[in-house]
């Protein structure tokens, strides 16, 4: 539960770091509002570990397929690259990607303690999304920002 609420802060980070008006990015509501969708799914699945059978806090297949469509509509508009990606071309990116490893943490914790005491398997899924999610994020920001720093360059 530490490590997803340790989540839910940093998508909080990410969300305000978006909505920043005093950022040159181009309008990020709808991903500040699908992270704050995400960040209320996060509770939802804090409360599934504490209570593992109110099967209102159960996750569903919907759950995962609207993060998998997130991912399609982001990769739609970023280049495809086949070199290792490294965290630090401008601070949002590099928080999206604290945020990824975070998510890689909770999804490896969540296991663990499935193992132990059988959990929402759809929980599981949503976890390992959100980490390609914020991969895919990272990479629009990144995109985004080279895209216009090349613009007012001159490149």
């Amino acid at each position: 539960m530490g490590t997803v609420d340790e989540l839910n802060s940093h998508l909080g980070l990410i969300k305000a770091m978006l909505s920043n008006e005093n950022t040159w990015q181009f309008s990020w509501l709808s991903a500040c509002n699908f992270i704050e969708k995400i960040q209320k799914k996060l509770m939802k699945l804090m409360s599934h570990t504490l209570d593992v059978k109110n099967c209102n806090h159960f996750f569903s297949v919907n759950d995962v397929k609207e993060l998998e469509f997130e991912i399609g509509r982001l990769t739609a508009h970023i280049p495809k690259t086949t070199k290792f990606v490294v965290p630090g071309k401008n601070i949002i990116e590099a928080q999206i990607h604290i945020g990824r490893t975070v998510a890689r943490r909770a999804e490896r914790l969540f296991a663990a303690v499935n193992e132990e005491q059988p959990l929402c398997p759809q929980a599981a899924s949503y976890l390992n999304k959100l980490s390609d999610y914020l991969f895919f994020l990272s990479q629009q920001e990144s995109s985004i920002n080279v895209n216009f720093i090349n613009q007012i360059s001159g490149i």
